[in-house]
């Protein structure tokens, strides 16, 4: 028994370095996106082929239809295993930074909320085989302090979020815990990529501040949570 705990310690262990370049790879597209809103906000022939009248009278003759469209959207990307930040730059791009991070936000737990519930249901058979290949599963398996491990998988860019829902639904996560942790760990980038579309629609030193401080945010909290999580899951792994 010790020796399969041993062994287990030492693959979790060893997976580290590999994993630091997936996670360095996110890190870099954040900031790459960033960049790249910062530059479509401020280069006015970049910024001319938005055209933002264009956009809000779009807007206006979808009326309702656009938030629940976006919702929609939202809800269904994860299924299809799309990325959810389109949805929300350009919730915030059409609704601004609050209300397109609230929107957006919203979509995603919606989405993430049906896959939870398809890896308990319907997809069962699917979702058990990302419990053996999953790092992070020595966490949530013990059901111990989940809700901050998975409040630190959503807030950064340490686990894949399609395999995160699939993980907590087969593991049977509570709802509630899944849920309300979901939906406050993805405020952060949530509010990152609407700050990029409201950037790039009105570009401003404000708009500009918060992508930065949100991109800040988001990197230094990763590098500490994933040393967090790494010696947590070392300490699972042998008990």
């Amino acid at each position: 028994m010790l020796e399969t705990n041993a062994a287990e310690t030492k693959d979790v262990k060893k997976s580290v370095g590999t994993r630091e370049i997936p996670v360095l790879r996110k890190l870099l597209v954040f900031a790459l996106l960033s960049v790249a809103f910062i530059a479509i906000g401020t280069y006015p022939p970049l910024r001319s082929h938005l055209r933002p009248e264009e956009l809000d009278r779009t807007i206006e003759g979808l009326g309702w239809l656009g938030p629940v469209l976006l919702l929609l959207l939202g809800a269904f990307s994860p299924l299809l295993m799309l990325p959810r930040w389109p949805i929300a730059v350009v919730s915030g791009m059409v609704y601004g930074v609050f209300w397109g991070t609230c929107l957006a936000n919203t979509a995603s737990l919606v989405g993430a909320g049906l896959q939870y519930w398809m890896a308990r249901s319907l997809l069962a058979h699917v979702a058990t085989r990302w419990i053996a290949g999953n790092r992070w599963r020595h966490l949530l398996e013990s059901q111990k302090d989940v809700f901050l491990f998975l409040f630190l998988f959503r807030a950064f860019p340490l686990s894949n979020f399609v395999a995160t829902n699939l993980l907590c639904g087969s593991l049977r996560i509570p709802a509630r815990t899944y849920l309300v942790a979901s939906a406050l760990g993805m405020i952060p980038s949530t509010l990152l990529y609407a700050a990029w579309g409201k950037l790039a629609m009105k570009p401003s030193g404000g708009f500009m501040f918060l992508a930065f401080f949100t991109l800040a945010f988001i990197v230094l909290g990763t590098v500490f949570a994933r040393r967090f999580l790494t010696r947590a899951n070392a300490g699972k792994a042998a008990e």
